[in-house]
């Protein structure tokens, strides 16, 4: 109980260190070229805006001769990225981008635009990585995951009761132990191929290995494994006065590397949602890393130390269920945002499959707390072996576990699909001393709103007494549709505005700063097309929409 109290308090600094604001996934808010454009001439540049900062990897150009270009470095421009356009000659040019955004997952996608007119060109670039390269991904998590939840778990469930291993079952923690050791490198060469989205034979290229480590969290969180599963190592061989210590910062540092990438730990509000991966994190490894020990000593002819370990895992096992449960729904509630996501994404899905398997795992849990440790704690040889035999059941049970959620790796949560349902375009113009940020949603053709807020007048905060947004598309003589925004709270918004085309939209944005002077606001949105209708599913949408691959 004194480490899991350490436990929580060291949960909070983890919370100040990595909170912060983040959104569900970039995704991409224009395009220049926009996709399917049709330009007189060469542009000067290739820009794309995303809705938060990225880290840009790997962008390819394919000519109408079918010829792929890599795209030299880019600039990074606040949350754009910016190509320099290389030699154009008329035809039409197929754009594929990968980025990496703020949760750390890669992110694909890529349009068409034409010079001078369109032409036959190379079919659009499937974002999506080889297959094998996801298959080796899963699997080197699957074993990595595996290290850490029964490995580096038995390990602080042993130094926690204060008992040793049996030792043929320490030599085999050793081995479980190295496993993860050996597929961390792995996990990151993997995670290279998969962010770059190159093929299975680029994995000997240093571009795909820095990739792996320092292009997207995963680099990170694997590097604090590591770190977790080497001081699990020290804390079973190393001295014997420092082993709890080793023991209890391997558990610390295996929690930390859930909690500092993936789709749950990036969700917003971060100050909550990277709290609540941690305490998931650790919740599970006690739960799990105390399976192995208990089918150890319920094997061995030591009554002292098999009263001892039953007895601490009673004492523990209640509080830990509880904090899995409540970080798990918790984390579920805000990656799903409504109940049909259950069986209408594959998301939904994969947790249902997850949520079933760990319902066996609560009904042994419950059996084994209520009706067998008590006779086992008695003394009854037969107890001891049908306990023994439910914690083998469960030990099973937990693997599958395992293997379901290395699954998600490779899934968008609900929220990220509905953010890409109903993208936002934000801008910031500037005229007059004034500056603001609007926003369009969503910026599709279609219905939308247009919100303004963060008004600042000569670098001073700002609160107009009216304002007015217009919406037009001169070059097809449509507009100007006007509305009177309304105040809400400190931002003003404007509602009703429909949208018939794609393409660029002018916004004028007139704010009255006193009551006969007012200062005009003049900026592009680019909206895109509508989603086709016979999209039927969130991932076909989503793949359409490039928002999210691998």
């Amino acid at each position: 109980m004194r480490a899991l109290l350490i436990a929580a308090l060291f949960l909070f600094a983890v919370a100040a260190l990595f909170a912060g604001q983040a959104t569900a996934h970039a995704n991409l808010v224009s395009a220049d070229p926009h996709d399917a454009a049709v330009l007189p001439g060469s542009p000067a540049r290739i820009v794309l805006r995303f809705s938060e900062a990225v880290t840009p990897l790997v962008a390819r150009l394919i000519h109408p001769d079918g010829r792929t270009e890599v795209l030299s470095a880019p600039a990074v421009e606040g949350s754009s990225v910016v190509y320099a356009a290389p030699g154009f000659g008329r035809g039409t040019y197929v754009l594929s981008w990968r980025v990496t955004s703020s949760d750390g997952h890669p992110i694909g996608g890529g349009q068409t635009f034409s010079i001078g007119e369109a032409s036959t060109t190379a079919a659009r670039p499937d974002p999506s990585a080889d297959g094998s390269v996801h298959l080796g991904l899963w699997a080197s998590r699957f074993a990595l995951t595996l290290s850490i939840a029964f490995g580096l778990g038995s390990v602080f469930f042993y130094r926690f009761c204060g008992i040793a291993p049996d030792p043929r079952l320490r030599r085999a923690l050793i081995v479980l132990l190295s496993v993860g050791l050996t597929a961390a490198p792995a996990v990151i060469a993997f995670q290279g191929l998969d962010a770059l989205g190159e093929p299975m034979s680029a994995i000997g290229k240093t571009e795909t290995w820095s990739a792996g480590l320092h292009a997207t969290s995963y680099g990170r969180a694997t590097l604090l494994a590591v770190f977790g599963v080497t001081s699990a190592a020290l804390a079973l061989a190393g001295p014997a006065a420092v082993q709890r210590h080793w023991a209890f910062v391997a558990f610390l540092f295996a929690g930390l590397s859930f909690a500092t990438a993936g789709h749950a730990a990036a969700a917003s509000p971060r100050f909550l949602t990277t709290p609540a991966v941690f305490l998931h994190a650790l919740s599970l490894i006690a739960w799990f890393g105390a399976f192995i020990p208990l089918a150890d000593v319920l094997a061995r002819r030591q009554e002292g130390v098999a009263r001892q370990a039953l007895t601490s895992f009673s004492n523990m096992i209640l509080p830990v269920i509880f904090a899995l449960s409540a970080s798990g729904f918790f984390l579920a509630a805000i990656q799903l945002e409504r109940m049909s996501a259950l069986w209408t994404t594959d998301y939904g899905f994969t947790l249902m499959a997850k949520l079933g398997v760990a319902a066996f795992l609560f009904l042994l849990a419950a059996v084994n707390r209520f009706l067998l440790t008590g006779p086992a704690l008695a003394g009854g040889s037969p107890a001891r072996k049908r306990l023994r035999r439910s914690i083998q059941a469960e030990i099973a049970l937990s693997v599958a576990v395992v293997a379901i959620l290395g699954l998600w790796r490779f899934m968008p949560p609900p929220r990220a699909l509905a953010a890409a349902a109903s993208p936002t375009a934000t801008i910031l113009p500037r005229s007059g001393g004034l500056e603001a940020r609007l926003t369009l949603t969503p910026a599709r053709v279609g219905r939308a709103a247009v919100s303004a807020e963060g008004f600042r007048l000569d670098g001073k905060v700002f609160v107009p007494l009216s304002v007015t947004i217009e919406l037009s598309k001169p070059s097809h003589g449509i507009g100007p549709f006007s509305r009177e925004a309304a105040k809400q709270g400190e931002r003003f918004a404007a509602e009703g505005f429909v949208l018939p085309l794609d393409g660029f939209w002018v916004v004028r944005v007139t704010v009255l700063v006193e009551d006969f002077q007012s200062i005009v606001l003049t900026d592009i949105f680019d909206v895109q097309a509508a989603v086709r209708r016979e999209i039927h599913s969130p991932h076909q949408a989503q793949s359409r929409n490039s928002i999210f691959q691998g």
